[in-house]
């Protein structure tokens, strides 16, 4: 086994827990940042794509022509992953459809307000009542729309010149799927891999600040369930479309391992909290930190050395000295989970973890329809709006309102900065890089540069994306269409589409509630009610292992929204209501601690369930939920008067903490 060096692997550790730092400052603020999702070469492979079919264009000197590069770049953003024929599917149906739909808005375009505007009605009613289908579908639905759109700015004043626009977008499509099927395929469950491995790599830093003596309280629940929740969407989005039950399963059991391995760190993270750390378990967290370091890179590979991952999990395993209710039986109970899992996936096993995936139901509930009409109020204004202020490239506006508008006005609004924010960038990027770009040839390497940043950034941030897709579009516009202040004009039309999208979430239809905290506070407290019943009563793993989830999820909602900006429509975290909120949460925090500290001793056989006072706190749950008052439950949480009788249950190797304690946990008279 290779001995890797301690001082660079702290140096990259030191660089992971930097991104999660940002990572976890930008979530709390609505702004997802996904580092782990970076895909260099299928930047590499898009930049291939766009180059190759931007060459008619230079050639032949047809700006119409560019609608090839488009294409090849709009299918490299859509690439799904998954199976070959998946793949055909997406990139087949958005081809044909965008090549007959480009043809025709290219007509259309030649009309007066009076045939336009019946189109943008069109436009905006498909790409809003898309919502109601699952994510790949409404994906691929809102570049349609793009299309749609983007048709406006090239008028064909004949049916040839419409039919070269829907041939060029044919034939850019096409050179892209044969490179992305048969020239240059990229491994399908790619994606998932590395959100699935960007978790495993997060509970090395936990573990690592944990052998360090940091405790960081919220930030790494909050952090490594966003992320597990995150990679699990990821997970389940490509399985629902792609019906792959073997990776499927393996992804899934990769993810629920890395589940259980954070449920044993939060328990870690308690015990250090109540009862200190020494020296002997700083030494087995640092190791536990390096063997999560493997596993996130094992789980990054598309053949792993599973087998060798799982010799140096168990070995760790037996080498630690096990105590019962001490750190070093957690973390050896942890590795031996994870030698397990890399042993059954190895032989390809099937694991007892919880792999069903939702089953999506199309629906246009009342919140689609109202994202709908406002996407069709901000088509038609954005639309007078350019023809009012006579903009040369007053399409790129209003693709901005189709893709700013969102169903949430918080999540508009959210989106709506981070195109801006990405727009100014993306053009102040192209503006510095002009002067270096005296040829052609120049700004085909710089072209193929931004294509990369744009795909390599699709999945991590929307801002990232944005920032290249800009400049992108400028380089491509300065190549194919020259003009004065193309940058300039980017940036106009973006910012125009964004603060009309902006303005029409608000406006029409608007939330009129800011988040729910009591409610929040009252799910998250019902969530780990149930786990602790869910401990008490003995439930098998998998059904355990929900109701946690469940739990912190729940918790984690209340956090964020505790702590999120009022500006993003959360709440102030000053006053004393917010000191009480805060206290309450910290409480919750303990209390699962503490139930899964019971949970690891009813495993290992030192504590046996206790039904009677499980179903009482199921009912209990039940009663919270079905709105009882939360003061007397509060209250309790607060005192620690919960936390303490669950920790002065018998255990078979240790005495009781007290006579009084040792009934039922808080039971019933």
């Amino acid at each position: 086994m290779t001995v890797r060096d301690p001082l660079a692997r702290q140096a990259s550790l030191n660089r992971t827990r930097h991104l999660t730092f940002l990572s976890q400052f930008l979530a709390r603020h609505s702004v997802p940042l996904s580092p782990e999702q970076l895909a260099p070469a299928e930047g590499v492979r898009a930049a291939l794509a766009t180059v190759v079919a931007l060459l008619p264009a230079l050639y032949f000197h047809q700006a119409v022509f560019a609608w090839a590069a488009f294409a090849a770049f709009w299918c490299c953003l859509i690439e799904p992953g998954g199976t070959p024929r998946e793949q055909l599917r997406i990139l087949g149906i958005f081809t044909v459809a965008g090549a007959v739909l480009g043809g025709v808005t290219s007509l259309i375009a030649t009309f007066p307000y009076w045939g336009v505007i019946p189109w943008l009605i069109v436009t905006g009613l498909f790409a809003g009542l898309a919502r109601a289908l699952v994510p790949s579908m409404a994906l691929l639905c809102a570049l349609l729309g793009c299309v749609m759109l983007a048709g406006i700015g090239f008028p064909a004043h004949s049916f040839n010149d419409a039919l070269t626009i829907a041939l060029a977008f044919g034939g850019g499509g096409t050179w892209a799927i044969v490179l992305c099927l048969i020239l240059w395929p990229q491994h399908p469950y790619a994606p998932a891999r590395r959100a699935v491995g960007g978790c495993y790599q997060l509970l090395a830093v936990m573990a690592g600040e944990l052998a360090a003596g940091r405790l960081q309280e919220t930030v790494h629940r909050q952090t490594i369930r966003t992320a597990i929740e995150r990679a699990r969407g990821v997970a389940l989005q490509i399985d629902a479309g792609h019906a792959s039950y073997s990776m499927r399963g393996r992804l899934i059991a990769s993810l629920a391992g890395a589940e259980r391995l954070f449920t044993a760190m939060l328990a870690v993270e308690h015990l250090v909290e109540t009862r200190g750390l020494d020296f002997e378990a700083r030494g087995t967290l640092a190791a536990f930190s390096a063997l999560c370091q493997h596993a996130s890179e094992a789980a990054l590979s598309p053949n792993p050395d599973l087998k060798r991952l799982s010799g140096e999990a168990l070995g760790l395993a037996d080498r630690i000295r096990v105590r019962s209710g001490t750190i070093g039986e957690l973390v050896a109970t942890s590795a031996r989970t994870l030698g397990t899992l890399a042993d059954g996936l190895a032989e390809k096993a099937r694991l007892p973890f919880d792999a069903d995936a939702p089953k999506h139901v199309a629906r246009l509930t009342p919140v689609i329809w109202r994202h709908a009409l406002r996407m069709v109020v901000g088509l038609l204004g954005t639309y007078l709006a350019t023809q009012w202020l006579g903009l040369s490239y007053g399409f790129w506006a209003l693709v901005a309102v189709l893709l700013v508008i969102q169903p949430s006005g918080q999540t508009t609004l959210v989106r709506a900065l981070e195109r801006v924010l990405g727009t100014i960038g993306g053009g102040v990027l192209a503006l510095l890089a002009t002067p270096f770009l005296p040829g052609p040839t120049e700004m085909m390497v710089a072209l193929a540069l931004f294509v990369i940043g744009a795909i390599a950034m699709r999945a991590v941030n929307y801002t990232l994306l944005v920032l290249f897709l800009s400049a992108h579009f400028i380089i491509v516009t300065e190549m194919t269409m020259p003009s004065d202040g193309v940058a300039w004009l980017r940036i106009l039309d973006n910012t125009l589409g964004s603060l009309i999208g902006l303005g029409c979430a608000f406006a029409l239809f608007p939330q009129r509630q800011t988040q729910d905290m009591d409610g929040l506070l009252r799910a998250a407290i019902v969530g780990n009610i149930r786990y602790l019943s869910a401990v008490l009563n003995g439930n098998d793993t998998v059904s355990t292992d929900r109701t946690q989830r469940q739990a912190g999820i729940d918790t984690t909602r209340a956090e964020f929204a505790r702590g999120s900006l009022p500006l993003l429509g959360g709440l102030s975290g000053v006053g004393p209501g917010a000191e009480r909120m805060h206290a309450l949460l910290r409480a919750l925090r303990s209390l699962s601690g503490e139930v899964t500290l019971l949970r690891f001793d009813m495993a290992a056989g030192l504590c046996a369930p206790d039904p009677q006072t499980g179903q009482f706190w199921k009912e209990k749950a039940e009663a919270l939920e079905a709105r009882e008052p939360l003061a007397e439950i509060a209250g309790q949480l607060e005192s620690g008067e919960i936390m303490s009788s669950i920790a002065a249950l018998k255990r078979s190797d240790r005495p009781a903490a007290s006579e009084e304690a040792q009934g039922p946990v808080l039971s019933s008279p």
